[in-house]
């Protein structure tokens, strides 16, 4: 009866930048372990960071252009990791990857990686807009290049990515979701004479990225090799917020105890978490409904009443005994 609740995500993006594991995919040899191929790459980033120099150039609009390029010998450029100018930091981050199955095909189960990656970054601008959570599609422009510099992936023009995905409907990479969660987006400026619209002030980071939280063992063709670190420029112009499961609701807003994990939340314990369940609560209410006035119109998020019909504790559709 459950399958029921769930709807197909369509996304609209690349293929290349999808991470999408799935369990009947069987990989040439077996994965290394994942804390010895941390260690390996975290070395190699550390050399890639003090063997190359950041530039940063300015487009028409101000927007910032990095580039990155390896200090060549007798070369006197500071380099990445001894700069001052765009301070070099890092996070820390859970591998968030999802296995997918024919019996379980949208929820799956989180990928069994015991690593903290280190993810390091150059924050190149912040952006003045709104901050992405795991859940939002993302408008990005963004370049990929290996240690070795070789570029494996441009797009010049902003296109749309998905968060998350599912078996059968990719999603970027963890160490995207996880880094661009720091960063916000631009402002779209419209021109009247021919409808066009540019993005100003939006958020730039070029972002240092583990094999383990991009695609490990299983890269997805090209030039990308098994085990590789990658290096992303990517550049935040906008976001849309999603509603997953259609029931009236942002997925954003379905993260209860936020902390940007959208699948352990799960009201009713049917298995289903609540982005995807178009009846949080499993009172066979439909969410949707529970968030409507007696006319159909949906209150806004913050006003959603609880069951005394003020706001404040827990709102109407989370609560199996109001309905």
């Amino acid at each position: 009866m459950n399958r029921i609740k769930f709807l197909l995500l369509t996304i609209a993006a690349s293929t290349l930048l999808f991470s999408c594991k799935k369990d009947d995919e069987a990989s040439l040899e077996p994965p290394r372990d994942r804390t010895t191929q941390y260690a390996t790459d975290i070395n190699d980033i550390e050399d890639y960071l003090k063997t190359h120099y950041l530039t940063v150039t300015f487009d028409a609009n101000q927007n910032p252009i990095p580039t990155i390029t390896k200090i060549e010998e007798g070369g006197t450029e500071t380099s990445i990791w001894n700069q001052t100018e765009y301070p070099l930091t890092h996070a820390m981050f859970k591998n968030d990857v999802r296995v997918f199955t024919a019996a379980n095909p949208y929820v799956g189960n989180r990928i069994d990686d015991p690593v903290d990656y280190k993810v390091y970054y150059l924050n190149i601008r912040e952006g003045v807009g709104e901050v992405p959570s795991k859940a939002d599609s993302l408008f990005v422009s963004y370049r990929g290049t290996l240690l070795d510099d070789r570029q494996f992936d441009i797009s010049q023009n902003p296109v749309w990515f998905a968060q998350i995905g599912s078996r059968t409907s990719g999603a970027v990479i963890s160490g995207w979701r996880n880094i661009l969660s720091k960063f916000k987006t631009g402002t779209a400026v419209g021109n009247p004479d021919d409808g066009t619209v540019t993005y100003r002030d939006y958020g730039v980071v070029v972002a240092f990225i583990p094999s383990g939280l991009s695609y490990y063992n299983e890269p997805p063709g090209g030039i990308i090799p098994q085990y590789a670190p990658l290096v992303f420029t990517i550049n935040l112009h906008s976001l849309k917020r999603k509603d997953d499961d259609l029931d009236g609701i942002f997925s954003v807003n379905e993260d209860l105890n936020g902390n940007g994990d959208l699948y352990d939340d799960d009201t009713d314990g049917d298995g289903i978490p609540n982005f995807m369940d178009f009846d949080d609560d499993g009172d066979g209410v439909p969410t949707l409904a529970e968030i409507s006035d007696s006319f159909g119109n949906r209150y806004p998020f913050e006003l959603i009443p609880n069951c005394q019909g003020t706001t404040g504790g827990l709102k109407k559709h989370l609560d199996p005994n109001c309905q």
